[in-house]
């Protein structure tokens, strides 16, 4: 037993004496960013959308110079319009919708989103940008409309087709006086001519004003076709293609 007590001693010893290894040093926690726009974004029902789509349908399909998108609209107007992302998210669907310089997009139609009541999700938090549609005359890809069109066609059929479908008192007793071709307001100064029957041609007058006619916008550059100050036979030319043509009213 002695013998055996005294031969383990120096083991023991060693033991005792040799340094235990440190405890592996944590692994740092991965840095998680948040951003507020994603976890609290401005969203609405894909399905209220396009009931909404098919409801402005009814008014565009006999209207041919006229058109309807679904429209990002601000609540103030310093808030931009630029780098606006709409993403349709639902159980099996994943899409992003092109939105364009004016903050209008044109909806898909898909049955499996309707019926999944999926959601249409803004790359902006809550509280500053709210969904609407927005009617507006057509662009021309030759950039020339002929006078006669804007005033007795363009301009009623939006006019028409905005007091048929829930705007009526809004818009009691006004006339549609003219026509906006709209443009960003850090863009060089547009090039927009009325073309007379002669040909002779003039530049209109280009300002700085809402493009439609509610007043959270901002401020573009506008170049005003007011019929009173033109004679009807003539054309206007649009050399800078408009990112949007709005009415003037009166």
């Amino acid at each position: 037993m002695r013998t055996t007590m005294y031969a383990s001693t120096p083991l023991v010893l060693m033991l005792a004496l040799t340094p235990m290894p440190s405890p592996a040093a944590p692994e740092p926690e991965p840095v998680r960013v948040f951003v507020n726009a994603a976890r609290d974004s401005e969203w609405h029902s894909y399905r209220h959308a396009y009931k909404a789509a098919r409801f402005f349908e009814a008014y565009t399909r006999t209207r041919p110079l006229i058109q309807a998108h679904m429209q990002i609209r601000p609540l103030r107007p310093d808030l931009p319009l630029t780098g606006l992302r709409i993403e349709l998210a639902g159980e099996t669907t994943k899409i992003d919708i092109p939105v364009d310089d004016m903050g209008r997009a044109v909806l898909p139609m898909l049955k499996a989103a309707y019926d999944e009541d999926a959601v249409l999700r803004l790359n902006r938090q809550k509280g500053h940008y709210t969904f609407s549609g927005r009617y507006s005359i057509r662009e021309r890809d030759d950039g020339v409309y002929r006078g006669a069109d804007l005033r007795a066609c363009a301009c009623e059929q939006l006019l028409s087709a905005q007091r048929e479908s829930g705007y009526r008192f809004r818009l009691l007793g006004k006339k549609c006086a003219g026509v906006k071709f709209v443009y960003k307001l850090a863009d060089a100064t547009p090039q927009v001519l009325h073309r007379d029957a002669a040909g002779a041609e003039r530049l209109l007058p280009v300002v700085e004003a809402q493009p439609f006619e509610n007043n959270t916008m901002g401020l573009y550059k506008v170049a005003v076709y007011r019929f009173a100050d033109w004679p009807a036979d003539g054309s206007v030319v649009t050399q800078t293609r408009a990112l949007a043509i709005g009415t003037l009213y009166d």
